[in-house]
């Protein structure tokens, strides 16, 4: 039996266009993901651990005969030794394969359902895994924009890996994460990042010393040192203050299917200033300078289209109303309760105020303060 520990974060969104859907059903978008982690942070991290085993002998004898489960897993078995509620889910029938414990926050439909199940059965279907125990203690809330159930399905794929000594590099782990979640990517890597593509596409923007080396003296280093300056402003000066409602569920596909879609016209171009890792090969076009776009799906208002990445230079006191987030109006018209946590946010003194993903997280950057990142709950 091996075992493994690892401490999921978040996310969350600086800006969020959401254009048409592709041929593939996928909606293109593009954003800046900024990770939230227990760094810095008084956010409480989701704890996933992982267990394998050698056989399914030893798998069946993690519950022993009075039928109470070791270690964590027993807080979800009652005095008797039933199971309580969906706390506990084995795949198969004759319980042979993987088993989840749910702990924590609720966290919305079957346990078969759950991302770590789905993360496991991706690479068992290649690797023919051995059986296996998935606990998750979940704190980070779930349907808050915050991709606290991407960041598990990932954590898993790297527990597996490590666990089954499967071995599999960064770029082979960034082709699962893709098919498990378009937000699953970026928490490969878990640093600033310019997402294109259905998400699938990263530009880092913390430049590594190499490639800060190697690209310093030309156009596109020059740009991309004044991003990566803009972001570590943002984290030695700022502090980001991120609110959530825990009764507020906001449903992704929901979101997708009333927020309007921008169209994306052929000079529409996404400017991107270092390498991308992406899961195709395109390279990044030069930054857009034509007029900005406002078209949607729909005929409705939108803000125009001005580059994130251009944006995010600029002093954090420009970005509102520059910088935004699709999903935002949309939301607050089915939750206008989150419409009051932003305005409680700028009111509060606030440089920039949004909601993050598809909502209902609201987060705010105020100038100073003793911690990077600060969770509330109202």
């Amino acid at each position: 039996m091996k075992q493994l520990t690892l401490y999921p974060g978040a996310k969350i969104n600086i800006g969020l266009y959401v254009f048409e859907k592709r041929a593939d059903g996928f909606h293109e978008i593009e954003s800046i993901f900024y990770p939230v982690g227990p760094v810095n942070s008084n956010l409480v991290p989701d704890v996933l651990t992982v267990t394998v085993f050698h056989d399914k002998e030893e798998f069946c004898s993690c519950l022993s005969n009075d039928g109470n489960m070791k270690d964590k897993a027993c807080s979800c078995l009652s005095d008797d030794g039933n199971m309580k509620d969906k706390a506990c889910f084995c795949l198969s029938d004759d319980m042979q394969k993987v088993r989840m414990v749910e702990l924590g926050l609720d966290y919305p439909g079957a346990p078969e359902d759950n991302i770590c199940v789905k993360a496991y059965k991706l690479l068992d279907a290649d690797f023919q895994l051995p059986p296996a125990m998935i606990v998750l203690e979940k704190h980070i809330p779930v349907g808050a924009g915050l991709g606290g159930g991407s960041s598990d399905g990932v954590c898993t794929l790297k527990a597996l890996n490590e666990l089954c000594n499967l071995k599999l590099s960064e770029a082979q782990l960034l082709e699962y994460a893709a098919r498990l979640g378009s937000d699953c990517p970026f928490f490969v890597k878990n640093e600033p990042m310019l997402v294109t593509g259905r998400g699938e596409i990263l530009t880092p923007l913390l430049s590594s010393p190499e490639a800060k080396d190697a690209t310093a003296a030309s156009a596109s280093g020059a740009e991309a040192s004044r991003v990566e300056n803009a972001l570590k402003n943002l984290m030695e000066k700022y502090t980001v203050r991120i609110v959530f409602s825990p009764d507020c569920f906001v449903s992704t596909k929901k979101a997708y299917s009333i927020v309007p879609k921008r169209k994306k016209s052929k000079n529409l171009n996404i400017t991107c200033t270092n390498k991308p890792t992406a899961l195709d090969n395109n390279k990044p076009s030069a930054p857009n300078k034509t007029k900005p776009e406002t078209a949607t799906d729909n005929n409705q208002t939108q803000a125009p289209y001005l580059p994130i990445i251009d944006l995010i230079t600029e002093p954090v006191e420009s970005w509102q109303g520059r910088i935004v987030n699709d999903f935002e109006a949309p939301v607050f018209n089915e939750f206008p309760q989150l419409r009051n946590v932003k305005d409680s946010l700028m009111k509060s003194g606030a440089s920039y105020v949004s909601m993050t993903g598809s909502g209902s997280a609201i987060f705010g950057i105020f100038t100073g303060g003793q911690r990077r990142t600060e969770v509330i709950s109202c």
